[in-house]
């Protein structure tokens, strides 16, 4: 949804994240790409234009937007619409970053890649959701590096682990089979030097442990990964 935000008071909380030496690495928006109605993609690139505004007053570089479900459609006709709105996304979020994460109809990544062979706008890049297209999707490491890493200019990381149903349920980072130390590799091999940002859902997954659990395993287990040991 837009952000709930004025000037004066972005720029009070902007001040008190520059007195902490905390830096925003991208707001979170919710706009889709793919929008069949008309008005629904100018409110996508109108909430992509608020985001904007808070890039410039907190001084992030980043904007995620989402690619949106795709329904019985032609993929092809699907990526040119996504397309197009990116582009506009792109003139409305520049100097910022759009960046398209790998979520619902786009954790195929196939379609990602597609989708950033036809757009032209520079300031546009691919947020790699590391568990989504492994876990969703059936893609290894790999595929996924191979379809878009190219591309890569954001990151989330979350560990999960399969449940009984067929389903999976989230974990701390490290205690789920999400081949996490592959992917980050395969990042650092490619040049990738952005955030590697926990994403960690409780609003929507209450059962996760609290961020004063999350945040230090999180912390705990990517200095093992930068030590070049896994888990």
């Amino acid at each position: 949804r837009p952000p709930r935000s004025t000037p004066s008071n972005s720029s009070a909380a902007s001040d008190v994240y520059k007195r902490q030496g905390l830096e925003v690495s991208c707001f979170s928006s919710g706009a889709r790409l793919y929008q069949p109605d008309a008005e629904a993609r100018e409110q996508a690139i109108e909430e992509v234009r608020q985001y904007a505004r808070l890039c410039e007053a907190f001084s992030s570089p980043q904007i995620r937007v989402f690619g949106g479900s795709i329904p019985e459609t032609s993929r092809d006709e699907a990526v040119a619409l996504a397309c197009d709105v990116l582009e506009e996304m792109a003139r409305a979020a520049a100097p910022a970053t759009v960046a398209v994460e790998t979520h619902d109809s786009w954790v195929e990544t196939h379609l990602l890649a597609a989708l950033f062979e036809r757009v032209r706008a520079e300031n546009v890049c691919v947020l790699w959701d590391l568990h989504h297209p492994y876990r969703m999707a059936g893609e290894s490491p790999r595929q996924t590096y191979d379809n878009v890493g190219r591309h890569v200019g954001a990151t989330h990381l979350k560990d999960s682990r399969p449940t009984t149903d067929g389903g999976y349920e989230y974990t701390l980072p490290g205690e789920g089979d999400v081949p996490l130390a592959e992917m980050v590799d395969l990042l650092k091999a490619g040049g990738y030097d952005g955030y590697l940002t926990l994403e960690w859902e409780k609003a929507w997954h209450p059962e996760l442990a609290d961020p004063d659990v999350a945040l230090p395993a999180y912390a705990k287990y990517m200095r093992k990964l930068a030590r070049g040991c896994e888990g």
